[in-house]
């Protein structure tokens, strides 16, 4: 057994304590690698002792650039073993970034694979390789944990209206207070196995990896987030996953990918849990058609330790209103819709939300300032250290006190479940060459929020057009910080007072006919299908043959009608995982002219969609057709 010279309410005794319990439970299981809570325990001490020997400690800073798997929660743990604050990052983005948010975090040293560290700086901090690490053999007893509640866990960057990202910094207190009060309130035991989904980067991976271990439950990791609802079904019943935390708009494709072809979902799972992004009473009323399953619409900021608010659904009967409520706050939480002067609203009015109580963080790391205009006091407590978190979300309490978030007081949104500040895309931008002005603003509608960015060029420049654009910012910003369309304007709209006047930015068309690079020629009818369907799901006035569909703003549940689309194209049943697998025109364009589909109506076979779309190759190809590889003989148009 571990000994630990911390709280006996700390997450790292918890945890040891289901150590000493069930040695031989499985605790993590990855790509048919499982690991037993005593196999997870020896490897997060071998951690310990090679960070000491690095001279980490209580409060050293350590960076953590993992994909999700045993790994992942192996260093996690190992780093709150030695008592030390661990960064999450995410391997897929760009280097440079990576870089810059380590050194804002003043990161000490950083654990990555060799799929990340290749690019990260050495000059500064050591990067300890994964597999170097855990091969190491140390002696047989154990690390012994340290920490105490008011130290720090981890730091979580958020996008920042200042154009930079913010480093919120959660305590092991209110990250110990979070896990343990959500693994009571999803009603975790050691025989559920808990599903890993989120990017290792969110604070939502936190939630389903610590909760799920102070049960003595499973962690069970889906290899990849951007496979189709369908695999992560088959995922889901092939693995046994009784609990599962989805974004809300994966869980309107899943609902969608239901509603077309309905069937029995898994028995086992038992409780699904959604959040991220707004969900919707109407979502929930299809979702009924499918199944029972108990749902829970969760809401919370990473400023206040992740869930803090959370809507329980269960039975047929539906809430009233369009939007889904997120509930009541956890135990131990508190909050209030308040008016401009902090004062509370009425029931049925509209006020901003703060959250207060045991799992706030404890402000942003460095930043005094902005730690001081969002986590303010708190005027009904009477206590001087009590504060809440203005989470600029408005909101509502009805009279028996549900609460229904209503959209956001500022510029924030959210985009594939990243909280996206169009101030720090507008400052990317900026750092562009050849850009003399550029704003950012978010648009809303039937398929989701996107970004539409506006670029003034600077005279005679050459490297503002769309393609060089979102080339550079792609090497800068998560791939859901990259707006979907690029507007060039000779000057931007001004207010009378000097400042953009965003109200009479023009909203960009819906559908343009695509300007292709010479280089990427769309030349086959297969291609220029599926580059009409992206574009017209997206739209975007252009797609490129080798764009990945996820990088330039797409998500799961444009997909869906992607594969909709191309189905009810080529009157065939395209199988529901290829546009999830092949993301990009050339890829799924080939899948098309070669890949199994079959006919949904009127004789013929599998073999005449494909012989169809190489007919109508040949045919784009033959004589009195133009042939210039260059380009396309015209705009690209759904094959005739």
């Amino acid at each position: 057994m571990s000994r630990s010279t911390a709280s006996d309410h700390d997450l790292v005794a918890a945890f040891e304590e289901r150590v000493r319990i069930a040695p031989e439970s499985p605790a993590v299981s990855c790509q048919g690698e499982l690991a037993s809570f005593a196999e997870l325990n020896s490897r997060a001490d071998r951690l310990v002792r090679r960070l000491a020997a690095r001279g980490v400690g209580p409060g050293s800073v350590i960076g953590v650039c993992l994909p999700r798997g045993l790994g992942l929660v192996t260093v996690l743990l190992g780093v709150l073993k030695a008592g030390a604050v661990y960064v999450p990052l995410d391997p897929d983005s760009p280097t440079g970034r990576l870089n810059t948010l380590l050194d804002d975090a003043g990161a000490h040293l950083v654990i990555a694979d060799s799929h990340c560290s290749g690019g990260l700086s050495r000059e500064v901090r050591p990067v300890l390789d994964l597999d170097a690490v855990e091969s190491v053999d140390g002696p047989a007893e154990d690390a012994i944990s340290v920490g105490v509640a008011s130290d720090l866990a981890y730091l979580v960057f958020t996008s920042g209206s200042t154009g930079e990202p913010k480093p919120v910094a959660v305590s092991r207190g209110s990250l110990t207070h979070h896990a343990t009060t959500v693994a009571d309130v999803y009603e975790l035991v050691p025989q559920d196995k808990v599903l890993q989904f989120a990017s290792p980067a969110f604070d939502v991976a936190a939630e389903e990896i610590f909760p799920t271990l102070v049960s003595g439950a499973c962690v069970v990791v889906f290899p990849d987030r951007h496979r189709s609802p369908r695999d992560l079904e088959r995922f889901i019943r092939e693995e046994g996953v009784t609990v599962a935390n989805l974004p809300s708009s994966y869980w309107e494709a899943w609902v969608s990918d239901l509603d077309a072809d309905p069937r029995e979902l898994p028995s086992r799972l038992r409780l699904l849990i959604v959040g991220s992004e707004m969900a919707y009473t109407r979502t929930l009323a299809r979702w009924r058609r499918h199944s029972p399953i108990r749902i829970i619409n969760a809401y919370g900021l990473t400023e206040t330790t992740i869930t803090a608010v959370l809507g329980v659904f269960e039975g047929h009967v539906l809430p009233p209103g369009d939007i889904l409520p997120i509930g009541r706050p956890l135990p131990g939480v508190v909050a209030y819709v308040l008016g401009p002067g902090m004062e509370p609203v009425a029931a049925g009015a509209t006020g901003e939300l703060y959250v207060g109580g045991a799992a706030l963080a404890r402000g942003y790391h460095n930043r005094p300032d902005l730690t001081a205009d969002r986590f303010v006091p708190a005027p009904f407590n009477g206590r001087p250290e009590a504060r809440l978190c203005r989470t600029g979300d408005l909101a509502v309490r009805d009279a028996h006190g549900t609460l229904t978030c209503l959209g956001r007081v500022d510029d924030q949104v959210k985009i594939r479940g990243h909280r996206v500040q169009p101030a720090e895309v507008t400052a990317a931008i900026l750092s562009c060459p050849g850009v003399r002005q550029a704003c950012v603003r978010s648009v809303t509608d039937e398929r989701g929020t996107r970004l539409i960015a506006y670029v003034v060029p600077e005279e005679g420049s050459s490297d503002c057009d769309t393609l060089s654009l979102r080339a550079r910012l792609a090497g800068t910003l998560p791939p859901p910080m990259v707006p979907a369309e690029f507007l060039t304007m000779p000057e931007l709209p001004l207010t009378p007072n000097g400042k953009i006047d965003h109200r009479a930015l023009p909203l960009p068309p819906t559908v343009q006919a695509p300007v292709v690079p010479d280089a990427q020629a769309i030349l086959s009818p297969a291609e220029q299908l599926v580059a009409r369907i992206w574009r017209e799901a997206l739209r975007i006035p252009a797609v490129g043959l080798d764009d990945n569909f996820f990088d330039i703003g797409g998500d799961s549940l444009l997909l869906v009608g992607v594969r909709r689309q191309l189905g009810h194209t080529l009157d065939a049943v395209v199988p529901s995982a290829a546009p999830f697998e092949y993301t990009t025109v050339r890829s799924l364009a080939r899948f098309l002219q070669s890949g199994p589909m079959s006919r949904t109506s009127g004789g013929g076979s599998e073999d005449a969609d494909r012989g169809e779309l190489r007919r109508r190759a040949r045919t784009r190809r033959s004589p009195g057709v133009s042939q210039d590889v260059q380009g396309p003989a015209r705009s690209p148009e759904e094959p005739s």
